[in-house]
C-alpha cells in the first residue's frame, strides 16, 4: 500500500489546489475501497503547521472532519525505524525535515509514496506515483 504525502492531502482540501480534480480522485479511490493506501500521521501536524502559517489553523478543524469521513483511511504511524530511516535519507538526499519523515515511514511500509514531488524520484529504492496519475 503506497503512502498518501501531505501534497495530495493538501491539494485535495484547497479546491483552488491545481492538484485538486487529481487528489479528490485518489481520496475517491479510497473511500470506495478500489485503492489501499496509508496515510503519514506526520501529514496531521505538517497540515496544521502549513494552516497556522497562512493565520488559518482552526479552519483545519473543518477540514480534518472532513478527512474523517473518508472511509478506509489507514494512517501510517510514523515510529523509531522510519525515523532512523528519515534522518539517514535527510543527510543523504538533502530532504526538508517532514520529506524525510513521509520517506522514512514510505520505505518502510512498501517503497511507494503518491506524490507531485518530483525530489522523490531520486531516492533510491522509492518508487513515487505521480499524482496526476489519477485522472
Amino acid at each position: 500500500m503506497p503512502l498518501i504525502e501531505t501534497d495530495t492531502l493538501y491539494a485535495f482540501l484547497n479546491a483552488n489546489d491545481v492538484n485538486h480534480k487529481f487528489a479528490n480522485n485518489v481520496l475517491l479511490q479510497v473511500n470506495k475501497g478500489e485503492l489501499e493506501a496509508n496515510f503519514s500521521s506526520v501529514s496531521l501536524i505538517e497540515l496544521q503547521l502549513i494552516y497556522k502559517s497562512k493565520n488559518i489553523e482552526y479552519d483545519f478543524e473543518f477540514d480534518l472532519v472532513e478527512l474523517q469521513r473518508i472511509k478506509n483511511i489507514v494512517w501510517a504511524p510514523l515510529d523509531a525505524i522510519s525515523s532512523l530511516t528519515a534522518i539517514h535519507l535527510r543527510k543523504k538526499y538533502t530532504l526538508s525535515f517532514f520529506d524525510s519523515l513521509h520517506v522514512g515511514i514510505a520505505i518502510n511500509i512498501d517503497k511507494q509514496i503518491i506524490s507531485q514531488d518530483k525530489k522523490y524520484d531520486k531516492i533510491s529504492g522509492l518508487k513515487r506515483i505521480p499524482l496526476r496519475s489519477f485522472s
